[in-house]
């Protein structure tokens, strides 16, 4: 099996994939010779390399596209996914901590990022326009008992970094843990957690008009 190249992904702790911007597979050619390619990596190894088997489509999609490449398979017609992601250089303690993964206890910091996530799309400063509202509903999406989320897959994924158009010492592994909710559960709970959120101060006229906004909108682009 040769070398795979992938745009980097930025696998932050509690962060979930919402975030994430649209890649370009990396070919060898492709490689700048003039400019530093930080973001670039190799995959040296995964999860079912040992088998011969291949990444699965929900991994390639994700690290080329986002969470929306994602979405867009058949299999989750209808359902919001949300993967949750840890990176690092032992590989027994991203084990450990996908092991411990509960859809039940993690979900809601995966829902408050991604709901975080929709709100800066709107504007950088989320603070300033929808005032103490934003991170009160952050807040609230964060302590909610959410329902109905689903561990569907986990992979992992083992990085070597291209720097200055040349493989780097650099490797790392990057763990990802596949959740899905159906659409409708999901916008109810999340109707539920506009409705208590309880910001002090409370919003102002022009506050409240650009929270509006976002709700009314709130699933274009999510």
């Amino acid at each position: 099996m040769g070398k795979l190249f992938f745009p980097a992904v930025l696998a932050l702790l509690f962060v979930s994939c919402a975030t994430e911007q649209p890649g370009h597979i990396l070919t060898p050619q492709e490689i700048p010779s003039d400019i530093v390619t930080p973001i670039s990596f190799i995959i040296t190894d995964h999860k079912y390399k040992s088998e011969g088997r291949n990444i699965p489509e929900w991994v390639s999609l994700f690290l080329e596209g986002g969470i929306q490449s994602v979405e867009s398979l058949a299999a989750f017609n209808g359902r919001h996914v949300f993967i949750s992601q840890n990176e690092g250089t032992n590989f027994n303690a991203l084990n450990h901590w996908k092991e411990g993964f509960s859809p039940e206890l993690d979900f809601p910091r995966l829902a408050a990022a991604r709901i975080d996530a929709r709100f800066f799309s709107e504007t950088p400063l989320p603070d300033q326009v929808y005032g103490a509202f934003f991170e009160a509903l952050i807040r609230t999406a964060s302590n909610a008992r959410w329902s109905g989320a689903v561990k569907e897959d986990d992979f992992w994924i083992r990085r070597r970094f291209i720097e200055n158009n040349a493989e780097s010492e650099t490797e790392n592994w990057l763990f990802l843990i596949l959740v899905s909710i159906e659409k409708p559960v999901f916008a109810l709970q999340l109707d539920t957690v506009f409705s208590n959120t309880r910001p002090n101060p409370p919003p102002s006229r022009g506050q409240l008009a650009a929270i509006n906004r976002v709700k009314d909108n709130f699933f274009e682009g999510f």
